[in-house]
């Protein structure tokens, strides 16, 4: 394993028994693999959307808890021939609110999961739930492109976009780990917004050459001073 300068130490992967939702544990079981992580795979089970009788509700809770146990089972033979340590956890609720209460709880550091798509009746819907685990997470957050068929998970280029705030440059020290522990190249990109004024100047296009012409000066300069400062922690950065 190589010497990093960020690891992160306790993955979770939400799962709801999907293919969809198993998109998400290589790249995650990549990520432990190389920062000696722990993997939680997590499965929420969810009731009746409509529960019109609580007994019954109760039952279809229970029926269900017991079929995502033998799927964590079974999940875990399936991956056991990666080198990673693989924990499960089951817990009941709204999915979302489930999975961003047990980062909390758990210390969880970073939640890898899929962006997008329905994984079926009685499943979660993803985008809803992504976007919510997005939003509300104690932690980092993976979304990982859903994948197709024996697709692998691509990992050459990492992008990092910036707009010059220690906000968005919280991403370079996990986005430096990644890249250095996959031989990555990294591309820091620096997007400055359009020139604006409410003035119609008389050389308005002159004044707005100007103006591009020192933004873009100024973003190669913090450009510049960014990949000098982190030169020493990996050896492929580009600048844009």
């Amino acid at each position: 394993m190589k010497n990093l300068s960020f690891k992160y130490e306790k993955i979770l992967v939400p799962l709801d028994g999907s293919d969809l939702a198993e998109g998400a544990l290589m790249p995650a079981i990549e990520i432990a693999a190389a920062m000696s992580a722990e993997i939680v795979c997590l499965s929420v089970v969810t009731g009746l959307s409509l529960d019109l009788d609580p007994q019954f509700n109760r039952r279809v809770i229970k029926a269900r808890e017991r079929a995502a146990n033998l799927y964590l089972q079974s999940l875990q033979d399936r991956f056991s021939k990666y080198d990673v340590i693989m924990n499960t956890s089951i817990t009941v609720g709204p999915a979302a609110k489930m999975i961003v209460k047990y980062a909390k709880e758990k210390a969880i550091d970073l939640i890898v999961t899929t962006s997008h798509g329905v994984t079926g009746l009685k499943r979660w819907v993803y985008g809803s739930v992504a976007i919510k685990i997005l939003r509300q997470a104690p932690c980092d957050t993976l979304m990982v492109r859903p994948l197709t068929g024996d697709e692998p998970f691509s990992k050459s280029r990492l992008l990092v976009p910036l707009d010059g705030s220690k906000s968005a440059e919280r991403a370079l020290k996990p986005a430096v780990a990644l890249a250095s522990a996959w031989d990555m190249d990294i591309l820091l990109l620096r997007v400055s917004p359009l020139a604006y004024t409410e003035f119609e100047p008389i050389d308005g296009g002159q004044m707005f050459s100007d103006i591009e012409s020192q933004v873009r000066e100024e973003a190669r300069a913090y450009l510049h001073d960014l990949r000098a400062s982190l030169a020493r922690q990996h050896r492929s950065i580009k600048t844009e």
